[in-house]
């Protein structure tokens, strides 16, 4: 399971570097698990001239990542078809 959650929060973190740059200064991702699904709890500290919207809807963004990840490794299984993810960042 570390494997997994070490993978879906790498791929969060990619997506908020790709979105927010050199504006972003910290990320935390944790990812754990419940009896009926995933939780994906994303903290970012960026810089006071990024927009407080436009983080929330890119933190949100995030945290959607991670759950179809999840989604795709719970119906698939492990490890992920590099072409699953890809259909993740689209969404």
């Amino acid at each position: 399971m570390d494997e997994i959650n070490e993978f879906i929060s790498a791929q969060i973190v990619k997506f908020l570097e790709k979105k927010l740059g050199d504006a972003a200064k910290h990320f935390t991702v944790f990812v754990s698990y419940r009896s009926d699904g995933v939780d994906i709890d994303v903290e970012v500290d960026a810089s006071v001239l990024v927009d407080d919207a436009y983080l929330q809807k890119v933190v949100d963004d995030a945290a959607d990542l991670g759950i179809c990840l999840a989604d795709i490794i719970r119906e698939k299984g492990w490890p992920i078809n590099p072409n699953d993810i890809g259909k993740c960042w689209r969404s």
